[in-house]
């Protein structure tokens, strides 16, 4: 079974070192995540994942960049002191944008209309 992206991959696009732990955890993470979406008999029938790649890839480089749910970092210079606001809405994993689920269904070839559409569970 073709895997979504690579570690090295990711590494390119999260512009960082991503440790293998965590590299290894996005990816399966984003990989169920993904096949949830899209469905697990029309996941595992395609033979090319690479047209999901970049919507995996942001997927899994929010996750990294994030990953304790900041909002805010205010420092400041003089008496040095550093202010973190965490998101309260922060989810506890993955999750696809409304943009992220679009991107996947063209990329499989599937035009669905946005009209009269309700996500639930996406908070973004």
């Amino acid at each position: 079974m073709p895997e979504l992206f690579t570690l090295p991959e990711l590494d390119a696009w999260a512009q960082a070192a991503v440790p293998v732990a965590t590299g290894t955890l996005a990816l399966e993470l984003v990989t169920s995540l993904i096949r949830s979406e899209v469905g697990a008999d029309r996941y595992d029938a395609l033979l090319d994942l690479s047209p999901l790649k970049p919507v995996a890839l942001g997927v899994a480089r929010r996750m990294i960049r994030n990953a304790d749910g900041r909002r805010s970092v205010d420092l400041k210079l003089d008496d040095f002191s550093e202010t973190v606001t965490y998101a309260s809405e922060t989810l506890a994993g993955p999750f696809l944008t409304p943009d992220d689920v679009d991107r996947l269904w063209r990329a499989l070839g599937v035009r669905r209309s946005g009209a009269f559409t309700i996500r639930t569970g996406c908070t973004v």
